[in-house]
């Protein structure tokens, strides 16, 4: 009988790259942290001072260090020539990437170690060209895809050129439930909006052009509402760099008496007090404030992507717009508040549903499992191997 494999056993290498800290960010940190709750060893690959460089550094986890992005063939040559020596001063059993562009430099630089599994957690909105023979052939070192909904597993079977029984759909992993939400008269109306500590000014000046038109919209077809726009961060608003040139250019607006700023946890009870949730565009494919706004019993208004589409149920429990169509967003917005208690109604019956799907207790059954099975595959197969040859 195979002895069972354990994953405090186990040492892990995160790789994820990127200066953002979004859902992939920080479902790339909470997977380290988990991992080494169950008494393995992680580590991550990132860039010196990182926000996931930052976070991993209060959560105690060991980081290694990459300079750049690969966004250019030398970056890429550099990359693979590091992993190699990585992997020869340190013993991984698995190797788990969050960034597509460091799969190719990685299934180059394990083509010999066939004992290392390689998982990629795809997230990103990356445009899908054809690939050269030898593109192909180091994406096949792939072992899994993991992604976060079944439309984004099958934007991966696109994507890489892998069998679809590779690609599993483990949710987004939240410690999160369904809140109930905060009774109040639906007569002054607030729309939170999310500032992420990599959000740019240009983004947020497109969106103020948009609140003139949405008020005026609002004052012509609902007067008796008075809108209030909140900006929510995570981080204290006087430290966020935006805070200044975002006040200030509402002050030119003369918006003061429609804007508020608020600092909130990343937690559903965030969004109890929330009217209508709009989403900013982000280059991800699928948020975890999306769903978390959800949780909190908040309708969305979210940029469109075809997961967003799928994830508000066709306007079941929210709506898409097209990001950078000012008069969609206006109409969008009227139409939700103007059929506010079906999309309340549609959303109390599917938020358990949803909350079942992303839970943390079925993504990390699910990622346990992963790494087991991805992990004794590997093993056996390197060890058929070396009997071959």
């Amino acid at each position: 009988m195979r002895e069972r494999i354990r994953l405090s056993d186990l040492n892990i290498l995160y790789i994820c790259l990127s200066l953002e800290w979004g859902t992939t960010e920080r479902r790339c940190l909470s997977d380290a942290v988990y991992f080494r709750n169950t008494g393995g060893a992680a580590f991550i690959l990132c860039r010196q001072n990182s926000l996931i460089d930052k976070e991993a550094e209060k959560e105690d986890i060991p980081r290694l260090y990459f300079p750049t992005s690969l966004n250019q063939f030398r970056q890429s040559l550099n990359f693979y020539f590091q992993v190699e020596q990585i992997l020869k001063k340190h013993q991984f059993d698995v190797i788990h990437t969050y960034s597509v562009e460091t799969v190719i430099p990685l299934g180059a630089a394990l083509r010999s170690s066939t004992h290392i599994p390689l998982i990629l957690t795809f997230n990103e909105n990356v445009p899908l060209k054809k690939k050269l023979f030898i593109e192909k052939f180091f994406l096949k070192r792939l072992d899994s895809v993991f992604t976060f909904s079944s439309h984004i597993q099958d934007l991966a079977h696109e994507a890489f050129p892998i069998s679809i029984r590779k690609i599993h759909t483990l949710g987004l992993g939240l410690e999160a439930m369904v809140v109930e939400k905060m009774p109040s008269e639906l007569v002054q109306v607030k729309l939170g909006m999310f500032v992420d500590r990599t959000t740019t000014m240009r983004l947020m000046q497109g969106f103020a052009e948009c609140i003139p038109g949405i008020l005026q919209l609002f004052h012509d077809k609902m007067p008796d509402f008075k809108l209030v726009f909140t900006f929510i961060s995570d981080r204290n608003w006087f430290d966020h760099p935006l805070y200044n040139p975002m006040k200030r250019m509402y002050l030119e607006r003369g918006l003061e008496n429609h804007i508020s700023f608020e600092t909130k946890s990343l937690r559903p009870q965030s969004f109890r007090d929330i009217h209508l949730y709009i989403g900013l565009p982000h280059q991800e494919l699928l948020s975890d404030i999306d769903v978390l706004a959800l949780l909190g019993q908040t309708p969305v208004l979210l940029p469109r992507t075809s997961s967003r589409q799928l994830l508000t149920s066709g306007g079941k429990i929210g709506e898409t717009y097209y990001p950078g169509d000012g008069r969609e967003l206006k109409e969008k917005t009227l139409k939700i508040f103007a059929n506010y208690e079906y999309y309340m109604d549609q959303l109390m019956a599917l938020a358990p549903d949803l909350m079942d799907f992303h839970s943390a207790d079925r993504y990390s059954e699910a990622i346990y499992s992963q790494y087991e099975r991805l992990y004794a595959q590997r093993l056996r197969y390197s060890q058929v191997r070396r009997k071959l040859a």
